[in-house]
């Protein structure tokens, strides 16, 4: 029998290998609770750790927890467990079982043993793996299987993530105890700016950079941004007109949505920004003109980084010669069909708007996401594009390449996730919007309004779940 500490909530978890090759510090995030590793498990590891990708380095690293973990263990005490640093316990196989063909087989097999064992002593064993099909295998065993949920974001199922905006309604402006103060500033960069000091019990706990909207018969159009939070009091900055009155170059707004997101892209107090939406929102035409606003117009970046993640949608085309931008620059179509959207007008012939195109591209650099390790950008606008097939560790290591002057902006479809074992609660993004919800210096939006065409628009609407 496996001993734990005596509270009677204490369960141990059967940890599946992907779950270690998901997140090495797994072992360290179920509190006070016991750790149960099989020497399959182990096996698996050994025969992943080989090569230069996140699998393989995942699997080193695990290997290196556990090893710091029995670096000060008693070698005659493993079957009881080995305390680790969160609480818990470690557990190793040390009894033997049948060898199974099939991994998850023996697995589940060494589950059911564990299960048998601690039936007597009230203390339920639970099969932890990311592999929906081993869940099933052990769930008709009459096994408590459960999927590994600690870099999941809480509540998020099919794209409920928090969209970014919210909304003020003719109630919410009508309710008698709310306090409005409008303040004009003149700025010599960007003109007058004007500034509500709303006072109300419907405030709340607003994240900071919310975009703030009415479309109320009193407040017809109020478009801004929420600044600060004190108390009942929001202090909410009115957003430029990208609709109407302004542009980047030559892009103007054409929803509510899209022109908050032109909005967080020019502000140079927002260092990330991150947009979500589906396919043909306009979340890379309109940050590839942002980027180019800013950089050629208003200097502010020297070129923009571009990466993703080199996940196929349907078959892998295999091999790509050439060096590293030749190899990833088929992944990026999207990025090269926004240049030529922005390229030229369309009166201009074929050559001008290559030239165009050309010209453009001098200043995007395509760049890989496997060799960004240790690199360091400064004062460069950083697109990650189809940010979805990241997963938390991958998005926290391409945020983290940003240096003094760097403008990170992650966009991606939840409803457009190819990476394995990732879904929209447990993506890189998900987990990037949620961490980075009410820091003063990030912002985000889900754009809504398919504007690509009148058939994209019609896919969206018809051919969602």
């Amino acid at each position: 029998m496996v001993k734990t500490s005596n509270s009677s909530d204490n369960k141990i978890y059967v940890l599946d290998t992907n779950v270690l090759l998901h997140e090495p510090e797994s072992i360290y995030k179920f509190e006070e609770h016991a750790i149960f590793i099989p020497l399959r498990v182990l096996e698996e590891l050994d025969s992943h750790k080989r090569g230069q990708n996140d699998t393989a380095r995942n699997a080193r690293q695990a290997h290196r927890y556990l090893d710091e973990a029995l670096s000060g263990a008693d070698i005659d005490q493993l079957g009881k467990g080995i305390r680790l640093s969160s609480g818990g316990q470690l557990i190793f196989q040390t009894f033997e079982k049948d060898r199974q063909a099939i991994a998850d087989n023996e697995i589940i097999e060494v589950t059911k043993h564990l299960c048998e064992e601690n039936k007597a002593h009230d203390l339920s064993v639970v099969l932890v793996t990311k592999d929906i099909n081993m869940r099933i295998k052990a769930c008709v065993q009459g096994i408590v299987s459960e999927d590994y949920r600690n870099d999941q974001v809480a509540n998020v199922g099919d794209e409920t993530l928090f969209g970014g905006q919210i909304e003020i309604t003719d109630s919410m402006w009508e309710t008698p105890d709310v306090d409005i103060k409008i303040d004009r500033e003149d700025s010599p960069d960007v003109g007058t700016i004007i500034t509500y000091r709303i006072t109300a019990p419907w405030v709340g706990n607003w994240p900071i950079n919310t975009h703030i909207y009415s479309d109320s018969s009193a407040n017809k159009n109020f478009r801004g941004i929420l600044r600060s939070l004190d108390g009942n009091t929001a202090l909410i900055e009115m957003l430029p007109d990208f609709e109407n009155q302004y542009h980047c170059w030559g892009i103007q707004a054409r929803n509510k949505e899209q022109n908050y997101a032109l909005s967080i892209l020019t502000d140079p107090e927002i260092d990330f920004v991150t947009i979500a939406g589906d396919a043909g929102t306009g979340k890379t035409l309109l940050t590839l003109a942002a980027a180019l606003q800013l950089i050629y117009e208003d200097k502010f970046y020297d070129e923009i980084i571009v990466t993703r993640a080199t996940v196929p949608m349907g078959e892998d085309i295999g091999f790509l010669p050439g060096e590293e931008e030749a190899k990833i620059e088929p992944w990026m179509g999207a990025i090269t069909d926004a240049l030529e959207t922005l390229s030229a007008s369309s009166e201009g012939n074929d050559f001008e708007r290559k030239s165009g195109v050309e010209f453009l591209k001098n200043r995007v650099k395509i760049k890989s996401s496997s060799f960004m390790r240790g690199r360091s950008f400064s004062d460069k606008f950083f697109l990650i594009d189809e940010a979805q097939n990241l997963t938390a560790a991958q998005m926290h290591g391409l945020i983290s390449r940003a240096g003094p002057g760097t403008k990170v902006v992650a966009i991606g479809n939840l409803k457009q996730i190819d990476t394995p074992y990732l879904s929209a609660s447990t993506s890189g993004f998900s987990f990037a919007i949620d961490r980075m919800r009410n820091w003063e210096h990030y912002a985000h939006i889900t754009l809504k309004s398919v504007e690509r065409s009148r058939l994209a628009d019609y896919v969206a609407a018809n051919f969602s779940d």
